[in-house]
């Protein structure tokens, strides 16, 4: 009888068993190796965007990424002025307080400096709230939810695409983050 193939599946399966040991006890990034404001944020904050993740659905790599970049990991004149962490702006529809500064924004490939007003919450709690039910509520993000939660890369693009910031590497920076600070793995 010939074993060749029989050594083929016993291989498959070791290789196999293999993988999922490794993949298995596979740890994310331990906090300690984030830079500090990063480790500091996430203890912060994580758990603000665990709840919107669950209310919503909006996957927790994005809400963290974009929170991170909006904010600067929670140091920005935006965030520490006026507890916004996801940089959303005036719009006909506001009706709470303002803050107004200086920003870069991008049009036609050209970035410039534009004077803007940002929304202002009392409490970093409701930027969180906020963020969500702006993009559950506009219709222009809505195919964001037809994306799998787990699909970061989609959703990504999506906000990109949808127009939710004017920086051309908005996407790619998202993605950044996600990846070097393993927020896929939290």
């Amino acid at each position: 009888m010939n074993r060749p193939f029989g050594k083929f599946w016993i291989f498959l399966l070791a290789f196999m068993a293999i993988y999922g040991f490794v993949r298995k006890t596979h740890t994310p990034l331990p906090l300690a190796h984030r830079p500090e404001n990063v480790q500091n944020y996430l203890k912060k904050y994580k758990y603000l965007s665990i709840e919107l993740s669950q209310q919503t659905g909006i996957p927790l790599p994005i809400i963290l990424a974009v929170a991170g970049l909006e904010s600067d990991w929670g140091r920005s004149q935006l965030a520490q002025n006026a507890n916004n962490h996801f940089g959303l702006k005036i719009k006909e529809d506001w009706s709470g307080q303002e803050y107004c500064i200086t920003t870069q924004e991008f049009e036609n490939g050209f970035s410039y400096e534009s004077y803007e007003c940002f929304r202002k919450y009392p409490l970093i709690r409701q930027s969180y709230q906020d963020f969500g039910e702006f993009l559950q509520k506009r219709t222009h993000y809505q195919g964001l939810f037809n994306y799998p939660s787990w699909n970061y890369y989609r959703w990504a693009m999506g906000l990109q695409e949808s127009g939710y910031a004017t920086d051309p590497e908005y996407a790619q920076k998202l993605i950044r983050l996600i990846k070097v600070y393993q927020l896929d793995d939290l």
